[in-house]
């Protein structure tokens, strides 16, 4: 479906003054703006957020890590968050634990957050 340039600017004009996705939904739909388009747009807008900043990372306290491997680059596999990384206590959420290569990146992760914390003690 197309959606409308209005439409997307406006939702992007309300997102940037921090609205809630349903408060934006709610808001458009009372503005005129076809249902249907709004739905797929926030839908799209929730999709595209939650690649960014998955909602367990939501917090900030959170560092998320895309495990990509150099064979598939060229593919049109979408990207995802494969581990979390927590700031604070340093924890390692594997988010794809079927993928060997996240396992292999996370013990390395693990390494360096212990090589770090032993040269501050």
């Amino acid at each position: 479906m197309d959606i409308d340039l209005d439409l997307v600017q406006r939702a992007q004009v309300l997102l940037t003054m921090d609205h809630p996705l349903s408060q934006v939904q709610d808001m458009l739909i009372r503005e005129g703006y076809p249902r249907e388009q709004v739905a797929e747009l926030m839908d799209a807008t929730e999709a595209a957020l939650n690649y960014l900043v998955p909602p367990e990372a939501a917090d900030g306290n959170k560092v998320g890590i895309d495990v990509f491997d150099p064979y598939e680059l060229s593919g049109s596999a979408p990207h995802q968050i494969d581990l979390l990384l927590d700031k604070i206590t340093g924890r390692v959420i594997l988010l794809t634990p079927e993928k060997q290569e996240t396992w292999r990146v996370a013990g390395e992760v693990r390494k360096a957050i212990k090589a770090h914390r032993a040269s501050f003690h």
